[in-house]
């Protein structure tokens, strides 16, 4: 429903269902869009046209879809001042370059942004996924019945086999050669990061650490990475999945932030993983990670048969439970010792 700040006075005092989701947008017609795209996804919407029209000082929804202007990162600050903690925001824009990204991305409790064409899809898996806590799958992505291949492997040898079946299903597909070209630097990164970036001993600390990125080739990693890749007749579309559930949202924006500042952003040398990440979030038009804390992480990339368009729909998923272990991860100058990938 379309609420004022009268009409959500008795719902702020409440407690809330577990489904009731705020969405706030100043256009009167794209906040019904938003509003018609979440309760397709099963939720409770109440719906406002800005933060200010909200009485109270905090806003009580855990789940918010909040529709910003273009570029205006100043404009998330009467939001983001009447968050509770546990607050998870979606941000729904019609433009964003990866800077702007980056700077929705920075607050705790603003982990998606949906861009332009994306509305729809993006809105209504990120609200189911939100809702149920069912964060993991390639399919959710996908059109329903879609085939979905699979391959396991575990050292270096197995990367390039999987690369390698990965970039014949792609061509099979009628994959241009340029966006071939986009889903094997991909592959090529998150399969690296999952082999030898995840792995931790008991303590925490990485495993190949103290492994010279060019020995590391010659190591198994310790536990299986999986990848999954189908393709639709509008995409192509894989997930990489390793067995530890450490990467941070913190460390994917400092090492993508790194290397937007950097003079020297292709220097693999100097940020190892964290140009893979750059790399990665330049190449797709979906970036979405999924972690279980200490069990999994799985990220999910998407790329358009047409041609190339900017990154328009991120998101980071943190299984119940994993939320504070993970806010804190290592960042560019931290995780020195720490690249390969």
């Amino acid at each position: 429903m379309i609420l004022d700040a009268a009409d959500l006075c008795p719902v702020a005092r409440g407690i809330l269902s577990k489904r009731r989701v705020l969405a706030i947008s100043n256009d009167l017609e794209q906040l019904r869009r938003i509003v018609a795209t979440l309760e397709r996804a099963g939720a409770e919407v109440d719906a406002v046209r800005s933060p200010e029209a909200i009485a109270g000082e905090v806003i009580p929804h855990r789940y918010v879809f909040y529709s910003a202007a273009a570029g205006n990162i100043e404009a998330l600050k009467p939001l983001v001042a009447k968050l509770r903690d546990n607050a998870h925001v979606t941000i729904v824009t019609e433009k964003a370059k990866l800077p702007d990204l980056t700077s929705y991305l920075r607050d705790d409790r603003i982990n998606h942004v949906v861009v332009g064409e994306e509305l729809d899809r993006g809105v209504f898996v990120t609200a189911q996924k939100l809702l149920t806590g069912d964060i993991f799958g390639i399919e959710k992505y996908l059109p329903e019945g879609t085939p979905v291949n699979y391959a396991r492997l575990r050292d270096f040898e197995g990367r390039g086999k999987a690369i390698d079946t990965v970039l014949e299903f792609a061509e099979q597909s009628n994959m241009r050669r340029q966006v071939r070209s986009a889903i094997g630097q991909v592959c090529e990164e998150l399969l690296m990061n999952a082999l030898y970036d995840a792995p931790v001993d008991a303590e925490g600390n990485s495993v190949f650490a103290e492994v010279d990125p060019h020995e590391r080739v010659h190591s198994r990693s310790p536990r299986p990475v999986s990848i999954r890749y189908a393709a639709t007749e509008d995409m192509f579309a894989i997930a990489v999945r390793d067995r530890f559930g450490r990467l941070a949202k913190n460390t994917i924006l400092s090492y993508i932030e790194k290397c937007i500042t950097s003079p020297n952003q292709i220097d693999r040398k100097t940020y190892g993983a964290g140009l893979g990440l750059y790399l990665v979030a330049n190449a797709a038009a979906s970036y979405i990670v999924n972690v279980a804390y200490g069990i999994a992480t799985e990220v999910v990339c998407t790329f358009d048969r047409g041609a190339k368009t900017p990154l328009r729909l991120v998101g980071v998923f943190v299984h119940p439970g994993g939320a504070e272990m993970l806010k804190q991860g290592p960042t560019p100058e931290t995780a020195a010792g720490q690249p390969g990938g």
